[in-house]
């Protein structure tokens, strides 16, 4: 078991949630306070980061990198929740990013279309030191420099499909269904 799996399956026991583990990635659980039915997570742990690549090119203060490949699923037993973990080392601890599937397809199509036409995902995560969390997959130096500069009102990426935000470390997304 990787050390963020077990960080995983810390909070939810932190949580008071049941889970079965299945294939090493697929997690089966339920909330029996709610009473709820089960729902599926299926855990993408991060890549290991060469900075030089994935880290900012523009001098932006990243706190934390996640870098993601996988495929999606074509048996037709897809998760409710992607939870994508990686390394936070400078506050030394993990991340996670849950989001629910049919929202991070949605999200897909429209910043990179090909990956799901082609079930092959790759995404870069960067986590900034706000708690502002994109999806800067692809982004070259100007492109950093337009979309995730810190200007008067914000960035520019704020609020778009590329900000990872609301699901940072949002467990709602499975205390509450």
């Amino acid at each position: 078991m990787s050390p963020l799996q077990n960080d995983f399956e810390k909070k939810l026991t932190e949580l008071g949630l049941s889970y079965g583990v299945h294939n090493d990635a697929l997690y089966t659980i339920l909330n029996k306070q709610v009473g709820a039915n089960a729902i599926t997570v299926r855990l993408i742990n991060s890549l290991p980061i060469n900075k030089q690549i994935h880290c900012s090119n523009n001098g932006n203060d990243v706190q934390a990198v996640g870098r993601f490949k996988f495929n999606l699923s074509s048996s037709g037993l897809d998760p409710d929740i992607l939870g994508l973990a990686f390394k936070n080392t400078l506050k030394n601890r993990v991340e996670f990013i849950l989001v629910p599937l049919q929202e991070f397809l949605r999200r897909r199509v429209k910043t990179n279309p090909s990956s799901v036409y082609h079930k092959r995902v790759v995404m870069t995560i960067w986590l900034f030191e706000n708690g502002h969390t994109y999806d800067t997959t692809n982004i070259s130096p100007e492109g950093e420099w337009f979309y995730l500069s810190q200007g008067v009102n914000g960035r520019m990426v704020d609020n778009s499909e590329s900000d990872y935000s609301e699901f940072l470390n949002n467990w709602h997304w499975i205390t509450d269904r």
